[in-house]
């Protein structure tokens, strides 16, 4: 890996000579930083190291973009070019979006600070690094078995990263947006859990213009499917229904889980709460961020359902004249 101008880390073959904070010694990640696009080498004067001795015969070298400017390389390097393949391209590529997808990220936390937006720095904290590294662990286990899931998975995980930074810089964003950041985080979670859970949504065709909180329904069915079922690992079921009532649209994310113990009831989504699985600071922010925006009566509502499992209902206001 590389920024601008020298060597931030080098790992195997090649690291002899290829050592952080020496200047880029290749003429192929000179010409990536130049001109910003992705780039593949299958031999070594493709590569142009200036060291004869030099055992890298094949590479492909990814942009690293921030603010829409080069700000540095992510390389893959092949001591046998035949080993360099689509799917070590595809791996690659979206490799590259992932990794400038956390560095406007933390672009984003260094504004925040300079700004004391503390409502940005608690959206960027829900970006969950656990989360990341087993979505990593399951597309690494894809790759030679089905490449194409792996591919798609890996574009997903680019696609949750992506909404998470979209919705760290916006106050309001359309519910088709929330819906893709949603259905990239069940993508990658039923990928790691086949079948253990079945995911609903009944929406009203004429919300599609709606704008709302970004991380409402993720936030929503990431509590769900983390804290509902247990170790139940069948028939976990979670609808998510939006509908027009008057001036409002109600948000209905249900469960049949294993509910929420009575005692906990009324504290979820006004204050912390200690578990083994979390400290619900998530619901807790997404409450505030409700209240803040539309008053007291958008603010989470749990209840027990009395076949079994937990409903959170929220109202919000709807301004046709503001979308």
């Amino acid at each position: 890996m590389t920024d601008t101008h020298q060597i931030l880390a080098h790992v195997g073959a090649g690291s002899d000579h290829h050592i952080p904070e020496l200047e880029v010694i290749t003429e192929l990640s000179k010409d990536v930083l130049q001109n910003g696009q992705l780039a593949i080498a299958k031999s070594k004067n493709q590569i142009g190291c200036s060291n004869p001795t030099c055992q890298l015969s094949a590479a492909i070298v990814i942009p690293l973009i921030s603010k829409n400017q080069v700000v540095g390389t992510l390389k893959m390097y092949f001591t046998d070019p035949t080993k360099l393949t689509h799917v070590e391209e595809q791996l690659a590529e979206g490799l590259g979006t992932i990794f400038s997808s956390q560095l406007e990220l933390g672009e984003a936390e260094i504004q925040s600070k300079l700004l004391k937006d503390a409502e940005i720095k608690s959206l960027q904290a829900q970006v969950n690094p656990h989360f990341f590294f087993n979505a990593m662990n399951t597309i690494s286990a894809l790759m030679r078995q089905n490449a194409e899931q792996a591919r798609t998975l890996l574009l997903q995980l680019s696609t949750y990263f992506r909404a998470n930074l979209q919705g760290a810089r916006q106050v309001l964003i359309p519910l088709t947006a929330e819906l893709k950041h949603v259905e990239a985080y069940l993508s990658l979670e039923q990928a790691r859990f086949p079948q253990r859970f079945q995911v609903t949504f009944n929406i009203d065709p004429n919300l599609e213009t709606l704008l709302l909180p970004p991380f409402l329904l993720q936030v929503l069915v990431e509590n769900a499917i983390r804290h509902a079922f247990g170790n139940r690992k069948t028939d976990n079921q979670i609808v998510v229904q939006l509908e027009q009532k008057e001036n409002f649209v109600l948000v209905q994310v249900s469960d049949n889980g294993i509910g929420i113990p009575p005692d906990r009831v009324e504290k979820v989504g006004k204050e912390v709460i200690e578990s083994e699985k979390g400290t619900g600071t998530a619901l807790e922010n997404l409450n505030k961020r409700l209240v803040g925006l539309f008053g007291l009566e958008a603010s989470l509502q749990f209840s027990q359902n009395k076949t079994g499992g937990t409903t959170v209902l929220l109202k919000i206001p709807l301004d046709r004249e503001e979308g």
